[in-house]
């Protein structure tokens, strides 16, 4: 048990299909990842005998990061599961082990990048593999994941060598990070992040024929739009004019949301809950991430999110640093160990 004095380790989980019985495993193992895929074995099973399998991850607050190891199985998230279960992260993999076929035709192999963005379709057919995986929410690394979405499903070579030099430094990252308190491992991650924006920025562009499908759902363009820009003015006639409609089919658009205004107001208000409560913003003012945001003032943002929430910005930071606190120095038991990653990722929606 850690003193309540001393500043919190970054929580850290193990699971591993060993620790259960046989007609245990692959179920268990689902319970886990199937929170970001649906999964299936190479002939189309669901099921799998002694099926070995290992997570470890740790959750840097606002950002869970490990690596995992399994056998030979499919990856899939077809239309209808993107858009049943909301999960807009990007997903950033180094293979350390194994690899597969992504998108029908990228050969991913050991020491490659894989980007996913939780938001498209995706298949990968997996042989036994060895990855670290970052899972970013995307709104909160708005810069870094414009750069990110376009490269979804895509091999980046090892050959490259800055995928090379990115790679090492995520290993390094890895090693480290479990024994960083939780500020340290905020600033490394705030570092890691501007690495890879500064990266991805000088990349040349992408060919016409690597671009990805653009979605024909306009509203869904438009929300992504709203997402990536609350810090800005936004407005129907702005909307209209950015995605060449009328207002008239903003209006409509955002009829069942209760009106633009209404919508980009929640948004703004969800975003800043999610800085308030995440450790990797601990060191921004209450006034910053109200700004960051899109609000105008500290008491414009003040009123507004007790108005929404019951409580202010600070008593809601306050609240969340007890709790994570307190999730850090737990000694779990061997059933919360097993759904601790999934459990994790759900909190990155929240």
């Amino acid at each position: 048990m850690t003193d309540s004095n001393d500043p919190p380790k970054v929580p850290t989980v193990h699971f591993s299909t060993e620790d259960l019985d046989p007609g245990e495993r692959y179920d268990a193992w689902q319970d886990n990842l199937g929170v970001l895929f649906d999964m299936t074995g190479p002939n189309g099973e669901t099921r799998g005998k002694d099926f070995r399998a290992t997570i470890d991850a740790c959750n840097l607050g606002g950002v869970v990061f490990g690596v995992t190891r399994a056998e030979t199985q499919i990856f899939g998230r077809d239309a209808g599961r993107v858009a049943r279960d909301d999960m807009d992260h990007i997903l950033v993999q180094v293979f350390l082990e194994g690899g597969g076929i992504s998108g029908g035709d990228q050969n991913i192999q050991a020491g490659d990048m894989l980007v996913i963005d939780l938001d498209q379709t995706h298949e990968m057919i997996n042989t036994d593999f060895a990855n670290l995986t970052m899972v970013l929410p995307r709104e909160l690394i708005s810069g870094v994941s414009d750069l990110l979405a376009p490269l979804h499903g895509k091999r980046l070579g090892a050959e490259n060598p800055m995928v090379g030099f990115m790679s090492e430094h995520l290993q390094s990252l890895w090693r480290h990070v479990p024994d960083m308190e939780i500020d340290q491992a905020a600033g490394a991650l705030q570092g890691t992040i501007g690495l890879m924006e500064n990266w991805l920025s000088r990349q040349k562009p992408m060919s016409d024929d690597d671009a990805p499908t653009v979605s024909a759902a306009i509203g869904k363009a438009v929300q992504r739009y709203i997402a990536l820009h609350l810090e800005e003015p936004l407005s129907p006639e702005g909307l209209a004019k950015e995605f060449n409609v009328s207002r008239s089919q903003i209006y409509r658009m955002f009829a069942p949301h209760g009106g633009v205004a209404r919508y980009v107001l929640e948004q703004r208000l969800r975003r800043s809950m999610r800085m308030l409560t995440q450790p990797l913003f601990g060191l921004m003012s209450i006034g910053a991430i109200g700004y960051a945001c899109g609000f105008t003032s500290e008491s414009g943002f003040s009123r507004a999110f007790r108005n929404h929430y019951g409580m202010s910005p600070s008593e809601a930071r306050a609240a969340a640093q007890a709790e994570f606190r307190k999730s850090s120095s737990d000694v779990g038991t061997d059933e919360r160990q097993v759904q601790e990653f999934a459990a994790w990722i759900r909190k990155l929606r929240v």
